[in-house]
């Protein structure tokens, strides 16, 4: 790993991820999802998602890919994950080109998040986070 490069590995340490800490430290592509699909995948109550273009993810080991058709969005969602130890890697859109949702609980360090997404889904009880845009 370089500086220039950030890495991180499921539970298991059967696959890594390797972004360029330029797209990490963006904090205007992090964000966290109220949806329930993301709180059921998850077992938590957001996701923590960083999207960024799929070219600027590089992943070494074969994560199971299970085919999400049941999302509040109706879009199917490619959902990545370790199929020895079950932690979440990505999801994407298959029809689309764009960025995908790289699960960032997975790294060591933990940036602000610049979004918020199905906010109407998040309990009464938890504060909204300060500045971040709200969907």
């Amino acid at each position: 790993m370089t500086t220039s490069t950030i890495s991180s590995k499921c539970l298991c340490g059967q696959i890594t991820v390797s972004i360029p800490r330029t797209e990490f430290n963006k904090t205007d592509s992090i964000g966290l999802c109220y949806c329930k699909t993301c709180r059921q995948i998850g077992g938590c109550l957001a996701s923590y998602n960083l999207y960024i273009l799929k070219k600027d993810v590089k992943i070494e080991g074969q994560p199971k890919i299970y085919e999400d058709k049941n999302t509040d969005s109706g879009t199917t969602i490619q959902r990545g994950f370790c199929s020895n130890c079950g932690s979440s890697i990505y999801g994407k859109n298959p029809k689309s080109v764009g960025p995908i949702a790289l699960k960032l609980g997975m790294f060591d360090e933990l940036p602000k998040p610049g979004m918020a997404l199905y906010c109407k889904r998040r309990p009464d009880w938890v504060k909204p986070i300060d500045d971040i845009d709200e969907h």
